[in-house]
């Protein structure tokens, strides 16, 4: 039931179930790493507890980065042969840098949450609420994707390729066994001791398992928060094409609602430009180069006669070019729907509005003109010709690899 017909005013009372619905799947990944906005509160227990949980998550990804970067630029006797396991330290590296920007830019992304709360249940009709509800759909089914994908080729990846590899022969003792998850070099202990050793397997497994989450978690709210972006545009949109349906009477007063609609959709886009936009960057040049080493890994499987390490790479290629694909087209989607609340302005009969109105409109379609987009850091937009030069670049940087190699 429409807000437009007067006494009757829409409420939305299951608006926190709404919101809740919409994060559920970040909520669950980042709560246990510690960097869900909304996990706990400003009181100094909390602040305590939320620094010492930070802390150590962020000391076990360095545990189980940092010796697998020595072992492979250090002690690796054939570089070319390791070069594949690059991608899977830029993808740490990625988790990393996501962790650090939940940490500093907390508040704004939980002002950004909180705000989607507000929108939820200050939804002024059904159909508004439907558009929303929709839209966050949309951002779920990319998540589950995106889940799927990764962890399909990422925990083989760490689990059973370690399995079948070729077993590792002490000097020592000219005892064998499987090689580490991560080839790594922990320089102050010696790793090759039973049972240790198979601790630090598991244990290195439970941890890039922590990463992975991390950047997944982080990935499922960008799509969740961008694609309510592109809703409070679509509702504005909507809004817009009806405005003139009931004549002229009381149109200053929706008007002036269509006004605010945008630019609280203009607004959010801001706060989640401005707490994300280096994530942005992170993870175009991340995937850049993360895509061309997995490539590279495709290939040196393929030359290898290693077909079930030949499938593991290639899945986690497709997976690394759907999350860059993905995220291009929420970034063009978001785009598309700030413009064309400007097209829709013109095609309404503008004409038959009050004069008092159409400064208002002159300035809804020049804003139009220059679309909302997502920036990675101000240095490019977040689009599918950033997609296209994502996959055109890490080519490049293959070509490259495979002539160092050669």
């Amino acid at each position: 039931m429409s807000s437009d017909n007067r006494g009757t005013i829409f409420r939305n009372f299951n608006y926190r179930s709404d919101a809740e619905y919409v994060v559920k799947i970040a909520k669950i990944l980042l709560t246990p790493v510690g960097i869900w906005p909304l996990y706990g509160n400003d009181s100094t227990f909390d602040k305590i507890k939320y620094f010492f949980q930070t802390s150590f998550t962020f000391s076990l990804m360095c545990f189980l980065l940092v010796p697998h970067i020595i072992y492979t630029f250090f002690d690796a006797e054939d570089l070319t042969r390791y070069m594949k396991v690059i991608a899977a330290q830029v993808f740490s590296l990625l988790g990393i840098i996501k962790f650090w920007t939940m940490i500093i830019n907390k508040n704004d992304i939980k002002c950004c949450l909180q705000q989607m709360l507000i929108q939820y249940r200050d939804v002024e009709s059904e159909e508004d609420r439907l558009i929303m509800v929709r839209n966050a759909k949309i951002g779920r089914q990319f998540t589950i994707m995106y889940l799927g994908l990764l962890y399909g080729g990422a925990l083989p990846y760490h689990i059973i390729m370690p399995l079948v590899a070729d077993r590792i022969v002490n000097t020592e003792d000219n005892s064998t066994h499987l090689p580490l998850p991560y080839l790594s070099d922990y320089i102050f202990f010696v790793v090759e001791n039973s049972p240790f050793y198979e601790i630090l397997f598991v244990t290195q497994i439970l941890f890039s398992t922590m990463i992975l989450s991390t950047n997944c978690g982080v990935y499922s709210l960008i799509a969740t928060c961008v694609m309510h972006a592109c809703c409070l545009f679509e509702i504005a949109r909507r809004h817009m094409e009806t405005v003139l349906v009931n004549g002229t009477d009381g149109i200053h007063e929706r008007f002036g609602r269509i006004i605010a609609q945008h630019m609280r959709a203009l607004r959010y886009v801001e706060m989640i430009e401005k707490s994300l936009n280096f994530v942005f960057l992170s993870e175009m040049v991340g995937c850049t180069i993360i895509i061309c080493f997995l490539e590279y890994g495709v290939l040196k499987e393929w030359e290898d006669n290693q077909v079930l390490g030949t499938i593991i790479y290639f899945i986690l290629v497709i997976s690394i070019l759907v999350n860059v694909f993905t995220l291009s087209t929420i970034g063009d989607r978001l785009k598309e729907e700030s413009g064309k609340i400007g097209d829709t302005s013109y095609f309404i009969d503008w004409y038959a509005l009050p004069t008092k109105n159409v400064s208002g409109l002159i300035m809804i379609m020049m804003r139009s003109n220059r679309p909302s987009t997502l920036t990675a850091a101000k240095m490019f937009d977040v689009s599918l010709q950033s997609f296209c030069d994502v996959c055109k670049t890490s080519a490049a940087y293959l070509n490259f690899i495979r002539m160092i190699a050669a």
